[in-house]
């Protein structure tokens, strides 16, 4: 088992080699925010990334839309999404109001959840026809939830199905996304690394409080960092639960700042977040602007923080089959 010290030097050396911020770029719609490379593939994308459950969660359209195009106007690039964000609208809203104004300067990205070839291949097409572009520049296979699952998966086809994609350019990159068993990951990156399969991108957990409660950080980051896999961040806030644990701590703990710096000084290719208003769009976009980098007292000293709110009881997503 890995304890908390050693996850507190692993996290010091990851943050040494966290890929660089280019900063000050712009393209045709404005400045762009702070920008990493994604993993092994030679892209480059903001650091933070809207995320697309809370835009569908809007169901209005007109919320939906002024979601999105405040997150074009602060600079963001990366747009998240999945089939199954509120039955298929978050990608409907994507392709109504992303896709045919922004569709060329934008990373869009989407994911199936399904079990079989059959299905992923369905929903794929779907999912094209739903954000309205003829490509998915990152397409993932979505919620791994245990080495059982996985191994459904994969003799079920999904894995021949998403490398079709990439081979033939429908999809530029391939990933893989979960967040309640670290194991379902390791074993979907040992199998892939036997059988030298890539994958692009890994979407997990990153947060201050995971390396108390069956950690991804500890299990899973250094094998992303070893295959060269771009890590991408969510559960930075919890789900918003991490504030409600600050009135338990010193309030200059448990802050929206900590909580992003922290993970942006990481190896972490970018930060999902599921906004809710405008405001919040502003105030997380805000934070990556004038990101300073922690330094290894402070995010030690932040980690300890926190482990008396930490547990299972916080990250309930963890272990949800």
């Amino acid at each position: 088992m890995i304890h908390r010290r050693e996850f507190l030097r692993a996290a010091s050396a990851a943050a040494m080699c966290s890929p660089m911020l280019a900063r000050g770029e712009s393209d045709k719609l404005g400045k762009l925010l702070p920008q990493r490379e994604l993993g092994s593939t030679g892209e480059k994308v903001t650091a933070f990334g809207l995320g697309g459950h809370h835009v569908g969660k809007a169901k209005d359209e007109k919320k939906a839309q002024a979601l999105i195009e405040r997150a074009i106007e602060r600079g963001v690039r990366f747009f998240d999404n999945a089939v199954n964000y509120q039955n298929g609208l978050s990608e409907t809203y994507y392709g109504k109001f992303l896709t045919p104004k922004y569709r060329e300067h934008v990373f869009i990205t989407t994911k199936s959840s399904r079990s079989t070839a059959k299905e992923v291949r369905k929903e794929f097409e779907d999912s094209r026809r739903r954000l309205a572009t003829d490509h998915i520049d990152l397409w993932q296979i979505h919620t791994l939830q245990s080495v059982e699952d996985v191994k459904e998966r994969i003799d079920n086809g999904v894995v021949d199905v998403f490398l079709e994609m990439r081979e033939k350019k429908k999809a530029r990159y391939i990933g893989f996304t979960g967040h309640s068993s670290q194991e379902a990951h390791c074993h979907f990156i040992d199998w892939c690394a036997k059988r030298g399969i890539h994958m692009d991108t890994c979407l997990m957990p990153v947060n201050l409080f995971d390396s108390h409660y069956d950690s991804f950080l500890i299990h899973v980051a250094p094998k992303l960092r070893e295959q060269r896999i771009g890590l991408l961040a969510m559960k930075t806030m919890v789900f918003g639960r991490a504030l409600e644990r600050a009135k338990d701590l010193d309030p200059t703990v448990i802050t929206p700042r900590n909580l992003h710096e922290f993970v942006y000084s990481l190896p972490v290719s970018c930060m999902l977040s599921g906004c809710e208003t405008v405001e919040q769009i502003d105030e997380n976009t805000a934070i990556l602007e004038n990101f300073k980098p922690m330094d290894e007292k402070r995010r030690n000293e932040l980690v300890a923080a926190v482990k008396p709110v930490s547990g299972p009881d916080l990250e309930y997503y963890k272990r949800r089959i």
